[in-house]
């Protein structure tokens, strides 16, 4: 796997700037100062109008138009933003259903050129000679999938790494028959997440918008084998390992009578607590590779508990699991088209279809379709462009392969796409539990060291490896980028021999981590250490992404290779020292409110017609970082690769800051914070860094000469250089004489201007959507209403956490956040009065717990 650009940008472009060699310093100063005044080229194109201008394309003109992405066979309900035809932006379509990190970067790999492939179409009718011919699809819930199977003379088999098989298992346990249980959270007062990620489950970020929605009214809890979000985010949690987690609802089922007998042991407290909540208004989530004794278990007690939890049918096509590949061994001719990596095939005929196969498949804004959300509703999907590198829909593929027609549409598909609602939606299904179904539940076993495997939160099963904007997108926790790790406790790694290591190289900078092998029924694989604080006793924590091992209970024996393998993590950079940065409260105690103190030696700016500002609320926060994601996508801002990264050069400008307070995780979206008294504006040498009569603080590129002053005076270490061509070396994917010819071109904002080398750049409060709104109200004759400018980390946002207003609209609600008792700013003692500021987060811990108990 690529761990970002095969060469060097410096080893790249050494020998084209100096090509007699290694230069002196008076070298360097000499050629310094001659190209002083030549910093930024100046490239002139003659632009090109129209012979035939399309229809309903207006120069300069920006449209949205409903569709769907498609995330492991689940559809997303999307708006897609064009610019003069091309999509450039992607947002929710509805409130209920914010989008996931993959939607998100979804535009790049539209645009990638390394999908275009002279394929031999007609050659895949091939398949037809063979008797024992076999089709490998990935997950669908397109209903068209199923009746042209029906047509097809051949088998065909759904493959996922990461499937529900579980969940279907343990419903039928229950109630008799596969059921897909749907969660619903209005009126809830106590969540148990047990085990569940945001990347685990289909509809994990639409979980995470209601839940933050019920805080801090709502009490979490979260009992896990690995450490999630949801875990992060709880107010108690009780780490434990696989088996110990089963044994847990086993005794959590007892206390609440859905099992008969007593449960043998409180778990410090924990679990009377839990069950006193529970019965006041609970709902159960269980991670979905839970085995099925576990999945009938939590959903007989959201039934004992009356929870709100709507069982469908389920979704799929069909369902798709790993036991799949037991097919594809007796089969001579293989057509594989699912996701993520694909075995090694060894057959007289295999071909492969996808995104980026043999065979390219087209983006979903490329071919459109149809596909149930993990609620039941049946989205429709429709295609904004042309085919930019032949690739072809996967039903016109298969339909031409076997000359059947590929099922058409269904009667209202435009009109839904014009209303941007679904087709359909599945009504839910009465779920009862069957007499004596506790007689089929086997006993809990204890177990020595477990492995869990759970995908990769950017990458999931691998699938996106190809993508590098989820691959420089650091993983919530450890903060790495472009590798996988093993993920241990401090006392397992001190069990290997390893902690101390790792803890000195930690002190050094040193990103070395020794690797270890690991051996699970017969199975090995290398992974490198990190040690994660809070991960349960006898865990070890990998990603499915680079360890193909099959999810589930299975012993782990692990050892230590005396090798290592550099990995790269952002954790310290723009590290701010130990301040108080993150504050917490439990929401019946918050501070007394205090008069804000502002003394300067400078005068007031002068008002202008707006004063903008932003709010961050930390209740709110789960710290998944799609604000960065989304910024990056708005902003132009490049990927640089794993070997600038590890130089602390990464080009975000929003980083999520992680903060362990004993094993509880705490983050904080830190970007500039627009100082009305910036300590970056007066350094500036050649007035770069400006400051605006509406409070926003602004980079003018053209002026910058990259003396990094601002920088080095910028207590939040929030500005970012591009010391080298990143962002045409990104577009050129690493070589950026190659920028002006790439397809990636078009992946850029062209209302944002794409930044050079020798220029600092920082967060803008999207000045371009605020331009555009200013623009658009000037045309209608108004003033730029309440609400109308959002940002791009504030759309993305799935706990809706951040809040962009007008400090002199009194109708803006940024008005009351910035009076509440627990507002705050970064490093106050810094007096640089920002517009940027945070809302401390409120918990609602059991009274009955401490600290020490709820995390066992």
């Amino acid at each position: 796997m690529k761990r970002g650009w095969t060469e060097s940008l410096e080893e790249a472009l050494f020998s084209e700037e100096f090509p007699f060699g290694k230069v002196s310093r008076r070298g360097v100063l000499a050629a310094g100062l001659a190209s002083l005044a030549a910093c930024t080229p100046v490239v002139r194109r003659k632009g090109v109008p129209y012979v035939r201008q399309p229809e309903g394309v207006v120069e300069g003109g920006r449209q949205e138009y409903a569709s769907a992405a498609f995330h492991a066979g689940f559809a997303q309900p999307l708006r897609v933003r064009t610019y003069q035809g091309r999509p450039l932006g992607l947002v929710e379509l509805r409130e209920d259903h914010p989008l996931d990190p993959y939607a998100l970067a979804g535009l790049y790999t539209l645009y990638d050129p390394r999908r275009r492939k002279e394929a031999d179409w007609e050659g895949l009718k091939r398949i037809r000679t063979y008797k024992e011919a076999l089709l490998v699809l990935p997950r669908s819930t397109d209903p068209r999938l199923k009746a042209l199977l029906e047509a097809l003379p051949v088998r065909a088999v759904f493959y996922e790494a990461w499937d529900f098989q579980e969940v279907y298992r343990g419903t039928e346990l229950l109630c008799g028959r596969p059921l897909w249980p749907v969660y619903r959270a209005e009126g809830v007062k106590t969540f148990l997440f047990l085990d569940l990620d945001l990347q685990d489950h289909p509809a994990g970020y639409a979980l995470a918008r209601q839940v933050a929605a019920a805080r801090p009214e709502a009490r979490v809890y979260a009992v896990e084998s690995g450490y999630t979000l949801f875990g992060a985010y709880a107010d108690h949690r009780l780490a434990l390992k696989p088996s110990g987690l089963e044994a847990f609802l086993y005794d959590l089922a007892k206390a609440l009578g859905v099992l008969e007998g007593r449960p043998e042991g409180d778990y410090g407290g924990f679990l009377p607590a839990l069950v006193e909540d529970l019965r006041a208004g609970g709902l159960v989530l269980p991670g979905v590779h839970l085995g099925a004794p576990l999945q009938a278990l939590a959903q007989a007690v959201n039934l004992a508990l009356g929870a709100r939890v709507d069982f469908l049918p389920p979704l799929e096509v069909a369902p798709a699991s790993r036991e799949a590949l037991k097919e594809v061994e007796g089969a001579e001719a293989v057509l594989w088209a699912a996701e993520g990596p694909m075995p090694d095939l060894k057959k007289p005929f295999a071909a492969r279809l996808g995104l980026y196969g043999d065979y390219p498949l087209a983006h979903p804004l490329e071919a459109g379709g149809l596909g149930y959300d993990a609620f039941g509703r049946l989205w429709p999907a429709q295609a904004l462009v042309k085919p930019l590198f032949g690739g072809r829909d996967l039903l016109a593929v298969l339909a031409g392969v076997f000359g059947v027609e590929v099922p058409p549409m269904p009667e209202g598909y435009r009109e839904a796409l014009r209303q941007g609602r679904p087709l359909a939606e599945t009504p839910p299904l009465q779920a009862t539990p069957r007499p004596g179904w506790t007689r089929d539940l086997p006993s809990p076993q204890n177990r020595g060291l477990e492995l869990v495997v759970r995908p990769d939160f950017a990458l999931y099963d691998g699938r996106y490896r190809e993508n590098p904007f989820l691959q420089e997108l650091p993983r919530p926790l450890s903060k790495l980028v472009w590798d996988g790790a093993l993920h241990l406790s401090p006392k397992e790694a001190e069990r290997l021999g390893l902690l101390e290591e790792v803890k000195a190289r930690e002190r050094r900078g040193d990103p070395r981590r020794p690797l270890v092998q690991v051996r699970v029924q017969g199975r090995e694989a290398a992974l490198p250490l990190w040690v994660l604080p809070g991960l349960a006793e006898g865990v070890a924590l990998a990603p499915l992404s680079h360890l193909a091992f099959a999810p589930g209970l299975a012993e782990a024996e692990l050892r230590p290779l005396g090798r290592d393998y550099p990995l790269v993590s952002t954790q310290y950079h723009g590290e701010l020292g130990a301040v108080e940065a993150v504050r917490v409260y439990p929401k019946d105690h918050l501070p007394p409110p205090k008069e804000e103190k502002r003394v300067s030696l400078y005068p007031a700016w002068p008002p202008g017609e707006h004063a903008w500002a932003l709010v961050v609320d930390l209740t709110r926060c789960l710290g998944c970082g799609l604000c960065t994601l989304a910024c990056q996508v708005e902003n132009n801002t490049p990927v640089v690769g794993k070997e600038e990264v590890a130089k602390g050069r990464e080009m975000h400008w929003m980083r999520v800051d992680r903060y362990f307070e004993g094993e509880k995780a705490l983050f904080q979206p830190v970007m500039c914070q627009h100082c009305e008294k910036a300590p970056c504006e007066p350094v500036c040498p050649v007035a770069a860094t400006e400051h605006s009569t509406e409070g926003l603080n602004l980079m003018v590129y053209n002026r910058c000469v990259g003396t990094k002053y601002c920088s080095a005076n910028c207590p939040y270490k929030a500005r970012r250089f591009n010391f080298f061509p990143y962002a045409e070396a990104f577009i050129g994917q690493g070589d950026p004489r190659r920028a002006k010819e790439s397809p990636l071109a078009l992946l850029m904002n062209p209302e944002v201007t794409v930044r050079s080398r020798g220029v600092m750049e920082k967060c803008t409060y999207c000045v371009q959507r605020i331009e555009l709104a200013r623009a658009q109200a000037a045309r209608e004759n108004r003033s730029i209403r309440t609400g109308e400018v959002r940002t791009a980390c504030q759309e993305a946002c799935p706990g809706q956490a951040i809040h962009f207003g007008d400090l002199l609209d009194p109708k803006d609600p940024i008005q009351a956040l910035r009076e509440k008792p627990h507002h705050y700013a970064l490093l106050e003692e810094a007096n640089t009065w920002p517009r940027t500021t945070y809302l401390a987060r409120l918990e609602n811990p059991n009274p009955r717990l401490t600290k020490e108990e709820a995390h066992g």
